[in-house]
């Protein structure tokens, strides 16, 4: 299978909701993941305690369902980082990697004509957005994980993800996770051309 078709049945488990990015960060090194979101959360027992009090889920089945969360890790911590990633046969990509993934179907023209409308939209067109704009968009990372600095970010705004992590962490559904990112792992940066102004 070739690198492109590899990047074709991601995009399309993307498109369809079935996986999402997201960046962890430990022990100083970043790492992109792509999973379903249900496996981003830090801690799923708060969710499932309330499906519990809105009748979604019997009590009986609690700790059954924690239990077999991401094949027994329903606390997700920088110590069993490594065995979520094991048993849930989950690959980790580099910064290299996922620009690769975020340039594939383009060529540069293509690239740099879009990146100077996302400027002129964001700037002065009043006409509505490009439909090519959340293509580009559901490229980038959805999740922020920042074990070293209890930091937790996303923009799945749909969803109260942050209610998953500890009272100590600094949790909330935020787009400015991508400031956050050194320059060298901000795949979504192309010859000076910063792509995360698709989040803005």
């Amino acid at each position: 299978m070739t690198l492109e078709n590899d990047f074709q049945k991601l995009l399309d488990a993307i498109f369809n909701g079935e996986k999402e990015i997201a960046i962890f960060v430990l022990n100083g090194r970043h790492h992109y993941v792509i999973d379903s979101k249900d496996n981003y959360c830090i801690d799923v027992s708060p969710e499932y305690r309330e499906y519990i009090a809105k009748g979604w889920m019997k009590e009986s089945l609690y700790d059954e369902a924690i239990s077999s969360f991401r094949n027994g890790i329903p606390v997700l911590s920088i110590d069993n980082f490594k065995d979520y990633i094991s048993r849930n046969n989950v690959p980790v990509y580099t910064a290299d990697w996922m620009r690769k993934f975020f340039l594939s179907g383009r060529d540069n023209k293509h690239i740099v004509n879009f990146y100077h409308y996302i400027e002129r939209f964001l700037s002065t067109l009043t006409e509505p957005v490009s439909s090519e704009w959340d293509g580009w968009r559901m490229r980038l990372p959805k999740f922020y994980i920042n074990f070293d600095k209890k930091i937790y970010r996303h923009t799945d705004w749909d969803r109260t993800h942050e209610n998953s992590a500890p009272s100590d962490w600094n949790a909330e559904a935020n787009s400015d996770f991508g400031l956050l990112v050194p320059d060298e792992e901000q795949y979504w940066i192309i010859n000076g051309m910063n792509f995360w102004k698709l989040q803005m």
